[in-house]
């Protein structure tokens, strides 16, 4: 039996197929500023997925039960395998289902032969707001689907297919999507990267003059900012650059853990999200910060000439410099500054308080960013086509459903929630 929530997102795989979604290279990391759609400049993937959950949930009711009751098993009776209702006549082209008019109630599933209420019926005296919310996940569902049938890293492919199926589950059972995982919850790391940059600025320029201790100040906003939307690179792009497997384990389980609370959230706000800098540590920035460091400079390069004047010097000149200083503290063995009680002695009474922590919404004023990177957002893939999926048989969902569980099932071109 078909899977028909794969039936349903076959006209969205054709339109990307075709040319009709843009993304970056799977193989690319870094900022991401290259997800842009060419259509319509500037609209980053996240503005796409708002868009899309505003057009959806601004649907009447009737049409509104029927996009949900695609997600949703048949009810009819017991014996009933089929694990959403299949519309009987399925829009012809790529975004007619905006268009074409709601089913009926009665409309009989293509698959099973019961209704759409016989699909629905759990969602009778639902709330508007818990409709709408249900309707969120389901667009988030159709992002990582094409996530999945994009993606050619098998690492990343498999923590997209272990999110699909998370999302699915909580729509089925009307819950809110718990990410589970051996690292347990965030944050991960304590001190984390932000607490531990703050504490590097005290540490090597609480002795200078107020105005250029605030410039190294700005530095680290523009750093932690840059390093919350930067594409990090994959555990197979680790081995390959590093041409080693050590190290390779731990890289690997810190990046599926990024991409489930930090990256693909970021586009998919159903998923709990956090800042990468206030839930991860040194561990994660070890890993990570030579070539990251390595890919903002030569952004900044690259963009120099969308630099004010000013910032020109201090970003070209200074940042490389403070960076530097910023990696003896991270791969020094004995740097106080990871210490969970750092603290530096006053001096004129003029430091910035190991205690202060910059929240996200300080961090994107800063100054310092310059235009193209602020506010760009490292999420990719999630409007991308593939192969065609395999659907079949309806199977129960797990109870206990956890991170670890993408591992034992790869996806090969199957239809993430279908069966093999």
């Amino acid at each position: 039996m078909s899977d028909p929530a794969a039936q349903a997102l076959q006209p969205r795989l054709l339109q990307a197929q075709t040319g009709g979604s843009a993304g970056s290279s799977t193989g690319n990391t870094g900022s991401g500023s290259g997800n842009s759609d060419p259509a319509r400049p500037g609209l980053s993937q996240q503005q796409r997925a708002s868009q899309k959950k505003a057009q959806v949930r601004a649907f009447p009711r009737a049409k509104k039960l029927e996009k949900l009751g695609v997600f949703s098993a048949c009810k009819a009776i017991d014996t009933c395998k089929c694990n959403g209702w299949k519309n009987p006549n399925p829009p012809s082209a790529p975004r007619m289902d905006l268009q074409q008019q709601a089913a009926s109630l009665s409309e009989s599933c293509r698959s099973c032969e019961h209704s759409l209420a016989d699909h629905v019926s759990h969602l009778e005296n639902v709330s508007e707001d818990e409709i709408n919310r249900l309707l969120g996940m389901v667009v988030d569902v159709e992002n990582l689907f094409m996530s999945v049938h994009k993606e050619e890293d098998t690492d990343t492919k498999q923590v997209y297919f272990y999110l699909f199926k998370l999302l699915r589950k909580s729509i089925l059972q009307m819950s809110q999507p718990v990410v589970e995982g051996s690292l347990g919850s965030p944050p991960f790391e304590k001190p984390n990267i932000e607490q531990g940059v703050l504490n590097f600025v005290q540490y090597k320029f609480s002795h200078l003059a107020p105005k250029e201790r605030q410039t190294m100040f700005e530095l680290s906003k523009m750093f932690l900012l840059c390093l919350n939307y930067w594409k990090l690179e994959t555990p197979t792009q680790y081995r390959q650059r590093t041409q080693k497997d050590d190290g390779t384990a731990l890289q690997s389980g810190l990046h599926q853990v990024w991409l489930c609370y930090c990256h693909v959230p970021q586009s998919n706000d159903s998923l709990p999200r956090y800042e990468t800098t206030q839930v991860f540590g040194r561990s994660l920035l070890k890993s990570i910060f030579i070539v990251t460091r390595r890919q903002l400079l030569e952004k900044f390069r690259v963009e120099k000439d969308k630099l004010l004047p000013e910032k020109r010097t201090l970003i070209l000149t200074h940042f490389p410099k403070f960076l530097s200083m910023l990696e003896e503290e991270i791969y020094g063995e004995n740097s106080p500054i990871w210490e969970a009680d750092f603290t530096v002695p006053a001096s004129d009474g003029t430091q910035l308080g190991h205690q202060t922590v910059i929240s996200p919404a300080a961090v994107s004023g800063s100054p310092a960013l310059p235009k193209g990177l602020s506010g760009v957002s490292a999420v990719g893939n999630v409007e991308s086509g593939g192969a065609e999926p395999h659907t079949g048989e309806k199977r129960k969902i797990s109870e206990a459903l956890t991170l670890e569980d993408c591992q034992a099932n790869p996806c090969d071109g199957r239809h993430p929630d279908g069966a093999g």
